[in-house]
């Protein structure tokens, strides 16, 4: 599983890694399931920020939603939500050949 977090630069360097926990934090916080609702391109800022928090928690306990708010700004955005994307991508089910996807990304858009 360490071989799926992606490093990204916040107030130090961090790694995503979107586990179980993060998942269910995530839903906590925006009530969306991502195993049922996922298209994070259609998430609003507040929802990417707790998609972030959701991928960071599991190397820092002790993070808060605020404390990732305050690492985000304008400046950073656009690098944040790429680096989430890579992590997504990389850490989402893949379907064997003729099976139905666990997870199936909605078209962007």
């Amino acid at each position: 599983m360490l071989d799926k977090l992606v490093t990204i630069k916040l107030d130090k360097e961090r790694h995503l890694r979107l586990a179980v926990k993060g998942m269910v934090e995530f839903q906590k916080i925006t009530g969306i399931n991502l195993l049922k609702e996922f298209n994070p391109g259609e998430f609003s800022l507040e929802e990417t920020v707790a998609l972030v928090f959701a991928c960071l928690i599991h190397e820092d306990r002790e993070l808060t939603y605020d404390d990732v708010l305050c690492m985000i700004d304008i400046s950073n955005l656009a690098t944040v939500m790429d680096a989430v994307s890579r992590c997504l991508e990389q850490g989402l089910p893949v379907a064997k050949t003729g099976e139905r996807p666990l997870v199936e990304k909605s078209p962007p858009g």
